[in-house]
């Protein structure tokens, strides 16, 4: 009974973190992205996924959700608070797989209910949490297949993972952790030929309900992202360690304090020992069992996405927010399974404090990147009903364009006239209906070499420049120019 209600009391405290202050920081480019692509129809979403680079279940699950309780800044993010709700269930059967002992399956539920990363992402409007509850399910149910090879556990596992690598790409890597797994499992002989062909079977089903997306996945891989780059050794180790900082500290730490920049350096480096020293343990004792494969959906993702970055820089915070609950398990797992108790509780409690001073971080910081809501308002007190607004990049627009959606503003849909700056200024150039116009440039844009010459090219067309206004936010500068037409 006490324990129940310690999960409870944690589960409210979990909600409680993540519901405060939802709508606090303002939409990024991101969730304006999946709020733009859940306007559109199934159809529509499809197709504009197929050129994106995640799959299309997450916008899908949105537009529903949007058509059931409005698309609000605090209705879209608490679609994300839920799935991170709902991936506690997960997080406890899986616990219980492996513990006996109810006190490391409560230190691993509050670790997790403080995880400054996934508070971080139960406040986004993405599809993170909705990928980490579906990669949690593959998991979960793939251990009940394991230990019972049933009917009803394959085919919750074939609907978790199917719905997973529907929703985020990285769900593969928990997909390969399960074949390397099964292997394992086969030969030390925990599993028979019956159960490998019966998963077998699965793995197909999982591989034809997925053979629709494959083209578009080939070719999404293939052709990457311009704007990822190619990295050094150097550069993938610093990643990987400010992973580990993020875990505990929060995407924020880097905008602290020299006293906060000590911490991030302390954590990492606490783990990284804790790491080494429970690995010697094993080597020694030469007592690697079954229960530690667990371990495995931490470091396989883990090194597999830093192989990837040396050719595609990845955001590790992000695309691997979803193993954040496999280090927890390990770290609970192998401070009992290394230390007397009284040690394990004390390094466990280290890296909760090193959570709550993370979630503290978070929370102190008011922003998720570029906060239009001040250019916005700098537009509106002068903006005149002949005005017209161009926003480069383009979907900048997109924050104008939620705007008035849902408030009551005098300011028009930001013009598309192209897909760059040169594209812009052509298609402005061989118009006439455009005299008065605000020129938002964002410096954050990748493409952004032709930003400084504007002013140049505009009076070259025959605008007169009227106002400047710079806005210094993150990660970069954004300048909003006013202009209008000489006769």
């Amino acid at each position: 009974m006490k324990t129940k209600t310690v999960i409870l009391l944690i589960i409210i405290l979990s909600a409680a973190i993540r519901f405060y202050n939802i709508d606090q920081k303002n939409l990024w480019f991101d969730e304006i992205y999946s709020w733009k692509i859940s306007q559109g129809d199934v159809v529509q979403i499809v197709s504009e996924t197929s050129g994106d680079i995640h799959p299309p279940l997450y916008y899908t699950v949105l537009k529903n959700w949007n058509k059931l309780f409005s698309d609000s800044v605090i209705s879209m993010r608490i679609l994300s608070v839920l799935f991170s709700l709902l991936s506690i269930f997960f997080i406890y059967r899986i616990s219980k797989l492996f513990f006996k002992d109810d006190l490391p399956v409560i230190m691993i539920l509050l670790m997790y209910a403080v995880s400054p990363l996934n508070i971080y992402y139960s406040q986004e409007v993405r599809m993170l949490n909705l990928n980490l509850l579906l990669c949690l399910g593959s998991v979960y149910f793939f251990y009940c297949f394991i230990n019972k090879s049933s009917g009803m556990n394959g085919l919750l596992y074939t609907l978790f993972t199917v719905l997973a690598i529907y929703t985020h790409y990285f769900a593969f890597l928990i997909l390969f952790t399960e074949v390397v797994v099964l292997m394992i499992f086969y030969l030390t002989k925990n599993v028979s030929k019956l159960s490998i062909k019966k998963y077998a079977g699965y793995f197909l089903v999982i591989n034809i309900f997925y053979l629709p997306w494959y083209p578009t996945f080939f070719q999404q891989i293939s052709k990457g992202q311009p704007w990822r780059t190619q990295q050094s050794f150097y550069e993938v180790a610093m990643n990987t360690g400010g992973y580990l900082t993020e875990i505990f500290l929060s995407p924020y730490i880097g905008y602290e304090s020299m006293s906060a920049y000590y911490v991030s350096l302390l954590v990492p480096t606490v783990f990284l020992t804790f790491l080494i020293v429970c690995l010697i343990k094993l080597v020694r004792k030469r007592d690697f069992t079954m229960t530690d494969t667990i371990s495995l959906f931490f470091f396989i993702p883990l090194l597999i996405a830093a192989i990837i970055s040396f050719n595609q820089s990845i955001v590790f915070s992000r695309y691997l927010s979803i193993i954040v609950p496999f280090l927890l398990i390990l770290i609970v797992y192998y401070s009992f399974k290394s230390f007397k108790r009284s040690a394990a509780v004390a390094i466990i409690l280290f890296f909760t404090a090193a959570s709550i001073y993370g979630t503290k971080i978070y929370y102190n910081n008011n922003f998720k990147n570029n906060d239009y809501r001040r250019i916005i308002s700098y537009i509106e007190k002068d903006f005149k009903p002949e005005d017209e607004i161009i926003a480069e990049p383009h979907f900048m627009g997109w924050c104008i364009d939620y705007h008035i959606a849902h408030s009551g503003t005098n300011l028009k849909q930001p013009n598309i006239l192209g897909w760059d700056m040169k594209m812009q200024l052509d298609s402005l150039g061989k118009r006439q209906d455009m005299n008065n116009l605000w020129f938002i440039s964002d410096y954050s844009s990748r493409d952004n070499k032709e930003y400084d010459s504007l002013n140049a090219k505009m009076s070259s067309m025959g605008y007169e420049r009227i106002s400047e206004k710079m806005f210094y936010l993150v990660p970069a500068k954004v300048k909003v120019n006013y202009y209008r037409k000489r006769f």
